[in-house]
């Protein structure tokens, strides 16, 4: 099994639309694997930096996480207090938790077909849109995807908590795909596979086709 690492660098998983139910939605984690062909480390790479409100936005964040452990039993709440604030202004972090797929499409059809997987990855299970997500170079996030071929790729979280698969840079994926989001020795699973790779249109506030609401890191 071959294994590329990947970085991210603009737009806002698990895995997208489909049998999205499979989740593991009770706030449980488990240790990722330490030896054998699919074990795994998350590995720290340098990203932008977030200098000033112009970079990140400002917010405040509302509601509670829930107390029980599970991840998607609370009010929605914007848990960092930051929102983007600068539109479709293109920036590694620009539009958390929107559908990144779906807006590259429509507003910037010279880059159709070029993301071929991209969310945001946060720490409650819902969250309202242009919340910001968990800062995965403070806390080194991946999101790996395994593809059709048993190809392992991670995607690295960043300061925003959004991931990206560009075309252009890393080249194709196959489809279907499975998904896991590693953060130290903790992980959170999706195991059915996935044809899509347009995660936060599924992994919304409120949870799509299936989903329990956002990507959330174990």
């Amino acid at each position: 099994m071959k294994l590329r690492l990947t970085i991210s660098l603009c737009s806002t998983l698990l895995a997208a639309c489909g049998d999205a139910g499979t989740v593991a939605s009770d706030g449980s984690s488990t240790s990722v694997a330490s030896s054998g062909e699919g074990s795994t480390t998350a590995t720290t790479t340098a990203t932008p930096t977030t200098t000033g409100e112009g970079d990140t936005g400002t917010g405040t964040g509302t509601g509670g996480a829930s107390t029980t452990g599970d991840p998607f039993g609370g009010d929605s709440v914007c848990s960092r207090g930051l929102k983007w604030d600068m539109g479709n202004q293109e920036s590694p972090f620009m539009n958390p938790g929107m559908a990144c797929k779906t807006c590259h499409t429509q507003l910037a059809p010279f880059v159709n077909g070029r993301i071929l997987i991209g969310g945001t990855v946060y720490e409650t299970g819902h969250e309202p849109d242009l919340c910001f997500g968990i800062d995965g170079i403070k806390e080194p996030t991946i999101v790996e995807i395994t593809d059709a071929n048993k190809m392992v790729t991670q995607l690295e979280v960043n300061q925003g908590g959004n991931f990206l698969w560009d075309k252009v840079q890393y080249g194709t994926v196959a489809f279907p795909i499975t998904a896991r989001v590693v953060r130290g020795d903790q992980e959170r699973v999706m195991l059915s596979p996935q044809m899509d790779g347009n995660c936060n249109d599924c992994h919304t506030e409120d949870g799509a086709n299936g989903a329990p609401g956002r990507i959330v890191a174990p």
